[in-house]
């Protein structure tokens, strides 16, 4: 009969029982990833698993910047609105944001999501 404590240690041991992929499974029903058949895609009746999280970019022009208020608020022409913190506000690349210049976002986001709920931002650039 195995103790309790040994027990907890053989489930905290690193490769005895743990030994699986670290990184979460996103099914290519979410991600989309997968193409039928003729467009040389894996087979839809088939399983399978995505690594990568569904991103949608944006590039558009910044209407409005509101740098007075806390988050910092930007409007982009396809309205579009984003909130920074300071921080993430200066470590945008490219450059300092400014009315009239060109912005491109990327978005934790699955493409057929078309709701106003907020969303992750992974990288910002301005052109």
């Amino acid at each position: 009969m195995l103790e309790f404590k040994k027990y907890l240690a053989e489930q905290n041991t690193v490769g005895y029982h743990n030994d699986g992929p670290g990184a979460p499974y996103i099914t290519s029903d979410f991600t989309g990833s997968e193409m039928p058949m003729n467009y040389g895609g894996h087979p839809l009746h088939l399983p399978s698993l995505d690594m990568g999280l569904p991103t949608v970019t944006k590039t558009a022009k910044i209407m409005q910047i509101e740098r007075n208020k806390n988050p910092i608020s930007v409007l982009l022409d396809d309205q579009t609105r984003l909130y920074f913190s300071y921080d993430e506000f200066r470590r945008i690349k490219g450059g300092e944001p400014q009315t009239g210049k060109i912005m491109t976002v990327v978005f934790q986001r699955h493409p057929g999501d078309t709701t106003n709920n907020p969303s992750q931002v992974q990288t910002v650039t301005i052109h």
